[in-house]
């Protein structure tokens, strides 16, 4: 890419790592795993809220089960980096609990001001290329792995 706005992205974000989140916790965060396991059929109820209840747990240990990794019914650095592959890549156009995901994370994490509606459209897109442009990755206003990683690492 050839415009002086963008930087190269580095192979993983400077940030302090994958915050571990444990049953009783209230956090923005919760509120995106719980969105990207309601994508990916794991949690069965539509009201998501950022309280790391015993409900959650089960769902984590079911989710950890089926994708080989310690089931400890926290979100620890393996749940976060198979959720992070998980989710792919999202980008304009996509929609639904996925994009929800994205758009917790920019709006709880990160104060941006969007509507929490599961629509990547112009709104979202302005948002993660800004906040791509101030984490100083490449700005392409796609959340893949490392643009998922900074939005959950470098959270407020």
């Amino acid at each position: 890419m050839s415009s002086t706005h963008e930087k190269a992205a580095p192979t993983a974000p400077v940030a302090a790592g994958w915050p571990e989140l444990t049953e009783g916790q209230r956090d923005w965060r919760v509120a995106v795993v719980t969105f990207l396991l309601y994508d990916l059929g794991y949690y069965g109820r539509e009201h998501v809220d950022d309280e790391f209840d015993c409900g959650l747990v089960e769902v984590l240990v079911a989710y950890q089960r089926a994708r080989g990794l310690e089931r400890n019914g926290r979100v620890d650095a393996a749940t976060w980096k198979r959720l992070t592959r998980d989710l792919g890549v999202v980008r304009q156009g996509d929609g639904g609990p996925r994009v929800k995901a994205v758009q917790e994370a920019l709006i709880s994490g990160h104060g941006h001001d969007l509507v929490l509606d599961g629509a990547f459209g112009p709104a979202t897109l302005a948002a993660v290329r800004s906040f791509q442009k101030g984490a100083g990755i490449t700005v392409d206003g796609e959340v893949g792995p490392v643009t998922f990683e900074a939005l959950i690492t470098r959270g407020a």
